[in-house]
């Protein structure tokens, strides 16, 4: 799956109807403007005498479908089918009274079976629900054919916010969104509804008011700062990684990888004395405290004080104390705290512990763990992930991490971030230990959390991608990631 355009602008349902609102287009012109773009767009990808269907809706989306069958006519054989009843906008009437009427065809699954290419134009950016039990058996059928689908803005019985996906929802080759890109087009690797994604322009102007933050390369680079020629190892502070047990302390070795690949300059580790010998074999550069069931708290507490960024929970299952442990940092580190594994467990039924702490909080569940933190099944989280990590995030003052094929990040005033970088070799265990680890060493250097949070999901993906190079997807060594990062801060001159 690739999506396609020069800017990643993003929006949600509001947001659009902010954007055509502020575009000062009255809705007849905006439908003429979206239809002639996408016509456009299809005539330049369209194989010449192709037999095109174009299914319209009985709303906006239809209407621009039924301005594409006025322009495409001219130049394909092209059937436009109401699938929905009769346009019900004023604007969708005036195109439909546009339209030659021979290119108007009743008998849509007669068309469908007719055509080369199919055009989905039946529902826009407002469907939200489930499909019609016609309707279902309209796209099922056309899901069966394998022909080449084009679908307009959304694919019909995907919703735009949510990304949830009707089970009989088009499936698209091609999916064009108009103007911007969708919540539904940012999780792409969740619902696996298009092939590709392409942004048409249609220069409505940018929405100050988008709660979508973006991240690549280039941004990337130009939050992270250079190492200057008199900085020293105290310069950006220190990276306190807190975790491991025994039988698990490759999670907490996988933290200092992370921290490791963004080059944290001091990294402290507290860990379990049991596992010290292990985890210190691995890594020779960090500081490590080891401590027992009696001594965890007097070795911790003075860390926090310390610490820059505080990363705990991860490989902690076994871990004595623990639950004193998060209640010791939570109290006491005024730097951002990163909550990982098994301290979000422990905050199950106790959510309450987090209004303790003065500092950034960010939690890094993945779906499971978060289910259990909200209290609600797997399967609702899946449907309802952005708003179910929104929520939370405000009610909670915290900053959520759903990890994902698009991971999630919602901070508490309301910003989202959905990440586009990373692929299946992210798919085994320690991947979110890398994570961790990273977002340590992010938030050691860069101070803004969303910034920090961004360009650490972003670039734990980013490597993830740029490994294949060299490694497979099937058995990618998460432990070269530090080299991975190592060739790509010096291609920036870092």
């Amino acid at each position: 799956m690739t999506m396609m355009n020069k800017t990643m602008k993003i929006n949600d349902a509001e947001g659009m109807r902010q954007s055509e609102k502020s575009s000062g287009l009255t809705a007849l012109k905006l439908m003429e403007k979206a239809g002639r773009a996408a016509a456009q767009y299809l005539a330049e990808n369209i194989p010449p005498k192709s037999r095109i269907c174009i299914l319209a809706g009985c709303g906006n989306n239809g209407g621009d479908g039924l301005v594409m069958a006025r322009m495409l006519s001219q130049d394909y054989p092209t059937a436009a089918v109401l699938v929905d009843g009769q346009p019900k906008t004023a604007e969708a009437v005036r195109n439909l009274k546009k339209l030659d009427p021979s290119v108007i065809r009743k008998n849509a699954r007669q068309a469908i079976v007719k055509a080369d290419v199919i055009i989905d134009a039946v529902y826009g950016y407002s469907y939200h629900g489930n499909l019609k039990r016609e309707m279902a058996a309209l796209f099922d059928l056309i899901n069966d054919q394998h022909k080449t689908v084009y679908a307009i803005d959304l694919n019909s019985g995907c919703e735009a916010d949510t990304g949830y996906c009707d089970p009989h929802a088009l499936h698209a080759d091609v999916t064009l969104a108009l103007d911007c890109f969708k919540p539904f087009h940012m999780l792409a690797k969740e619902h696996q509804m298009f092939d590709q994604c392409v942004c048409l322009d249609l220069s409505l102007g940018e929405n100050s008011s988008s709660r979508f933050l973006t991240m690549n390369e280039d941004a990337f680079f130009a939050r992270f700062p250079k190492k200057k020629a008199s900085a020293y190892k105290g310069t950006y502070g220190k990276t306190l990684i807190i975790g491991g047990c025994f039988g698990m302390a490759g999670a907490v070795s996988l933290n200092l990888y992370g921290a490791k690949t963004v080059g944290a300059p001091y990294i402290s580790c507290a860990l379990p004395e049991e596992i010290y010998t292990v985890v210190a074999a691995q890594h020779v550069t960090p500081v490590f405290h080891p401590f027992s069931q009696a001594t965890a708290l007097q070795v911790i507490e003075p860390l926090l004080a310390d610490a820059k960024a505080v990363a705990f929970g991860s490989g902690c299952a076994c871990m004595e104390k623990k639950n004193d442990i998060l209640d010791c940092i939570l109290q006491n580190s005024s730097a951002p705290i990163i909550l990982d594994a098994e301290a979000i467990r422990l905050l199950v039924h106790n959510t309450w512990v987090l209004h303790f702490s003065h500092a950034p909080i960010i939690l890094t569940p993945h779906l499971g763990e978060f289910a259990d933190l909200i209290q609600q099944s797997a399967a609702y989280v899946q449907e309802h992930k952005i708003e179910c990590a929104v929520q939370f995030a405000q009610d909670n003052h915290v900053t959520v991490v759903l990890k994902g094929p698009n991971t999630i990040a919602a901070f508490p005033n309301g910003k989202i971030y959905i990440n586009q970088s990373g692929n299946q070799a992210l798919a085994q265990a320690g991947s979110g230990d890398l994570l961790t680890g990273i977002l340590a060493g992010m938030l050691t250097f860069v101070p803004a959390v969303e910034d920090a949070v961004a360009m650490g999901i972003w670039l734990h993906g980013y490597l993830a991608d740029e490994g294949l190079h060299t490694y497979s997807k099937q058995n990618f060594p998460l432990i070269k990631y530090p080299e991975i990062m190592d060739a790509v801060f010096q291609k920036h001159g870092y």
